[in-house]
């Protein structure tokens, strides 16, 4: 499996209708759009922030998922995680995360949920290599354990097509509405 690190969240405006139909995309937005469109898959990690998921995941996963009939996230299968830097955080927002992606009409994949508390103790960058790009290592046994058991489900969920199905309505309402001739 390879993961591809998506570094441009921040680079991203703050959603606006105007911009990506009048106005025209901005070149952050997409990079981010063809970056989900071109993966087989997604692992969303992500803070807790007041119990719930930060305004720049919000706002990503919006412009990922706009125009609804474009979304780069309609059919995706996508894995969550958090990472914090204290005890017991992250099921809040992994909770509004998983409901925001099934709105989206994206496979959230189910199962234990994977939540790295005290993030700054238990990762460490270490270089690849193969690539030699430096990637995050989760140092707890059992993060890991449960990390590797969610990144299986999603090459499992990919194959069987699973993100297909949680789009079939969506695409079937298109389809209804908007005719093709």
């Amino acid at each position: 499996m390879q993961i591809d690190v998506f570094d441009g969240l921040g680079d991203l405006p703050l959603y606006n209708q105007d911009l990506d139909v009048r106005d025209g995309v901005p070149e952050p937005v997409r990079r981010w759009r063809t970056a989900i469109s071109e993966a087989d898959g997604l692992l969303l990690v992500s803070p807790e922030y007041n119990g719930s998921i930060p305004g720049v995941v919000k706002n990503a996963i919006d412009w990922a998922s706009r125009p609804v009939v474009k979304s780069a996230l309609a059919g995706k299968c996508v894995v969550t995680m958090a990472a914090t830097p204290g005890r017991g955080l992250g099921r809040g927002g992994l909770a509004d995360l998983g409901r925001v992606l099934h709105d989206c009409h994206a496979h959230v994949i189910s199962g234990p949920w994977v939540v790295l508390t005290e993030a700054g103790d238990k990762l460490s960058d270490a270089e690849d290599e193969k690539s030699g790009t430096v990637v995050p290592t989760i140092l707890d046994p059992v993060t890991r354990a449960i990390a590797s058991a969610q990144l299986v489900a999603l090459t499992e969920a990919i194959k069987g097509g699973a993100g297909e199905h949680a789009a079939a309505p969506l695409r079937a309402y298109f389809a209804a509405v908007r005719p093709q001739s």
